[in-house]
């Protein structure tokens, strides 16, 4: 018996203690899955962490009820998929397993994933801080002042004349009355 993790569509983990052997490990997860994607569940991305071998295995096709809302880790080795594992959508429930070296699965815990999850993102933060974009807005408005200082009077009359030309469409039309919708709904 093997500790697994399971990430539910909704993100909760949980730690399976299974009977796994290498030549049955699609069936077992089939068999303990709460959701599934469509087709066989397929071993999709690897990490390799201390010498060990992170395997993950789930769905990449589905229907948006079973969409799995859990971010992995990026960076994944994939022999079929493209996107990375961090950003591909992924359905059903997912599943991790560990194996040494000697492509012996061993034990895998959630806290075991946390702390992995935890080293590879570490110093990753894509969000802006309000202050970052405050300082990004003042840099534009003072490229764009910078802009608009260089042009004379005269350029900016026609630009002015220019966008209020294509910013408008006269339409001259006799028949002001609207067409009788005949359409059935």
């Amino acid at each position: 018996m093997k500790n697994i993790v399971r990430i539910n569509i909704d993100t909760k983990m949980n730690d399976l203690n299974l009977d796994i052997e290498n030549k049955n490990i699609v069936n077992i997860l089939n068999k303990v899955s709460n959701k599934n994607g469509k087709n066989n569940i397929r071993h999709l991305y690897s990490w390799t962490h201390n010498s060990n071998i992170i395997k993950c295995y789930g769905w990449y096709d589905g229907k948006n009820d079973t969409i799995n809302k859990h971010e992995l880790i990026p960076n994944g080795s994939s022999k079929f998929l493209e996107e990375d594992s961090s950003i591909i959508l992924l359905y059903g429930d997912i599943f991790l397993l560990c194996y040494d070296k000697n492509n012996k699965n061993i034990d895998f815990s959630v806290s075991d994933y946390a702390e992995f999850y935890e080293i590879i993102n570490e110093g990753f933060d894509d969000c802006l801080s309000e202050d970052d974009e405050e300082e990004d807005s003042e840099e534009d408005d003072d490229d764009e002042q910078d802009y608009i200082d260089e042009l004379n009077k005269e350029d900016i009359d026609e630009l002015n004349k220019e966008d209020m030309d294509e910013d408008f469409e006269i339409i001259n039309d006799e028949n002001d009355e609207l067409d009788i919708d005949n359409n059935n709904y």
